[in-house]
Formats: structure tokens, C-alpha cells, sequence
């Protein structure tokens, strides 16, 4: 298993419909190359997108550092303009925890 990312994308103020929906049809086409918002053809894992009113949530999973680093290029030159994205590396807390868990028992 690669590293797990929570890729967090919020929309930027003053962005209009029309800047937002190109931005959305190259996302969808790269996803439809590459089943991925970044376009990247390996070493990058789509798992799920979550979205809210204001932007939403990718979990991904990285196998290689350099696909995620063309992930994270796309998304600069492709989405940069409409939205503010970062990325979070997690980690597994209930393993991390399940013996002092298992112990408080």
C-alpha cells in the first residue's frame, strides 16, 4: 500500500462560471485519460471525491513520488486559477492506537 493523501481543493473568490467550468472540463477528460484529477498515468490512485459547496475533498493513494509530483503540476497549471488546492499525508490512527486501545479495555 502507497501513501494515502487527502487532497483538499477550495474554490477561489471572484472566479467566474466560465473559468470554473473550463477548469472542470479539462479535469473531467484528464480523469476519463487517466481515471485520476491530476492526469497522471501510473503511480497515482484515485479512490474517492467528496464534494461540498465550497470545493471538496480526493483521497488518493501515491505509489511513486515522481507521478505525484505531475499529479500536483497539473493541478498547479490546469486548476491554480480557480481553486486552492493542498495535500495531507494520512496515516492510519487505529493502528497506530489498537494495542493502547485494545489495553484501555
Amino acid at each position: 500500500m502507497g501513501q494515502m493523501y487527502l487532497q483538499r481543493f477550495v474554490y477561489a473568490e471572484g472566479v467566474d462560471k466560465a473559468a470554473l467550468d473550463h477548469a472542470w472540463g479539462e479535469g473531467f477528460k484528464a480523469f476519463a485519460r487517466t481515471g485520476n484529477w491530476g492526469d497522471a498515468s501510473s503511480g497515482v490512485t484515485h479512490h474517492q471525491t467528496y464534494g461540498t459547496g465550497w470545493g471538496g475533498y480526493v483521497l488518493i493513494e501515491v505509489e511513486d513520488p515522481e507521478a505525484f509530483g505531475g499529479y500536483q503540476a497539473f493541478h498547479n497549471q490546469t486548476y491554480g486559477h480557480v481553486a486552492h488546492v493542498t495535500w495531507e499525508p494520512l496515516w492510519d490512527m487505529d493502528r497506530a492506537f489498537e494495542q493502547t486501545i485494545r489495553d484501555a479495555k
